[in-house]
């Protein structure tokens, strides 16, 4: 199954490549103890957050970012 948006978080953070993605375009997420809290939501809900706007605005190179990991 590959990674997407639609991944849930704690699936992107299981792969190697998923969680290089994350730390390139969020830097320290994937040290960030919180993202253990929202493990079971996809990272799509997560932007959906008033906290992740920025983020949210490049939902779309994130998405192909996470596409294009092996797994």
């Amino acid at each position: 199954m590959a990674l997407s948006l639609d991944s849930k978080v704690r699936d992107i953070m299981r792969s190697e490549e998923g969680r290089a993605v994350l730390e390139q375009f969020v830097p320290g997420s994937t040290t960030d103890p919180r993202m253990k809290l929202v493990g079971g939501m996809t990272y799509r809900k997560l932007l959906s957050y008033p906290e992740s706007a920025e983020l949210a605005a490049r939902a779309d190179e994130l998405d192909a970012a996470l596409k294009a990991c092996k797994k």
